[in-house]
């Protein structure tokens, strides 16, 4: 095994839960926008709303660089 291939599988192996991760953030996501989403009309406007609103942001912050993280490809040197 050559060691770019080695360093390849290692990126791999590294890089494998990140759906898993993906899904767990989402979720999280999903119940605080259910909990917004849900909240009484006279405390829309409050503290609290807004605290969910930018814990929602930073989520969405969080899957966006999942995602770069994922579809990032690369390319590992050879020793020659």
């Amino acid at each position: 095994m050559s060691k770019s291939l080695s360093r390849q599988k290692r990126y791999d192996a590294a890089i494998e839960p990140i759906p898993s991760v993906r899904s767990d953030v989402e979720e999280l996501r999903d119940e605080l926008q259910e909990w917004l989403d849900n909240m009484p009309e006279n405390l829309q406007g409050g503290s609290k709303a807004q605290e969910l609103e930018e814990a929602i942001s930073e989520i969405d912050t969080v899957t966006d660089a999942l995602d770069t993280i994922e579809s990032a490809s690369p390319e590992f040197p050879g020793m020659r």
